[in-house]
């Protein structure tokens, strides 16, 4: 979609994984990162990955590191995005965990939809009643409170700042399949070859 940009968060440490680097775990013959490419990169107008650039030499997007050493949280990468020139002049941020390969194909729309009707600040999806902020879409006009949020008060994660923001939540409906599924262990990782199989 037009006047927004996606990011991929690929930095986090997998230390749950036990091996490697999760983004390059293999998901019926493709790595995560590739699996949340192919899904994320259709729904919007410039696709870049919040990584270490040297995991992703193979990678056509752009990438954009973190601005802080020593992963805090995917709060960082957020901001680090937000605070890269490298976006473009979309108003608006989708971001996306490497690990969620199920990404439905029409999120971007149905968030996009639902923050522009309500002039809101953010747009998450909430699954089961649980909030997915791994799966939102940003207005970029969230920088500085995203900037006190990382840097003043050094929280790391998204939820304490989706209560101080403008945020609306899309009830997306259950599926046999979950579309927000993460992959954080070698079980889940199994559990989502024997899904897709």
């Amino acid at each position: 979609m037009k006047n927004i940009d996606g990011l991929i968060l690929a930095a986090g440490r997998s230390k749950r994984m036990g091996f490697g680097d999760k983004l390059k775990s293999m998901l019926a013959g493709k790595t995560l990162l590739e699996h949340a490419i192919d899904r994320l990169g259709p729904q919007v107008s410039e696709l870049f990955i919040n990584a270490d650039a040297a995991l992703c030499d193979k990678q056509t997007q752009p990438i954009i590191a973190d601005r802080i050493e020593g992963f805090q949280g995917p709060l960082t990468g957020l901001w680090s995005a937000l605070k890269s020139n490298r976006l473009s002049a979309a108003h608006y941020l989708m971001i996306a965990p490497c690990d969620g390969p199920f990404i439905p194909g029409n999120l971007v729309a149905e968030l996009y939809h639902m923050i522009t009707e309500n002039d809101a600040d953010v747009a998450c999806v909430r699954y089961k009643n649980f909030a997915q902020p791994t799966f939102s879409l940003w207005h970029r006009r969230v920088l500085p409170a995203v900037e006190e949020a990382l840097l003043v008060k050094t929280q790391g994660g998204f939820k304490p700042l989706l209560t101080e923001l403008a945020t609306v939540y899309l009830d997306w409906p259950e599926q046999p399949l979950n579309p927000f599924f993460n992959i954080n262990t070698p079980d889940d990782l199994a559990e989502a070859e024997r899904l897709l199989s």
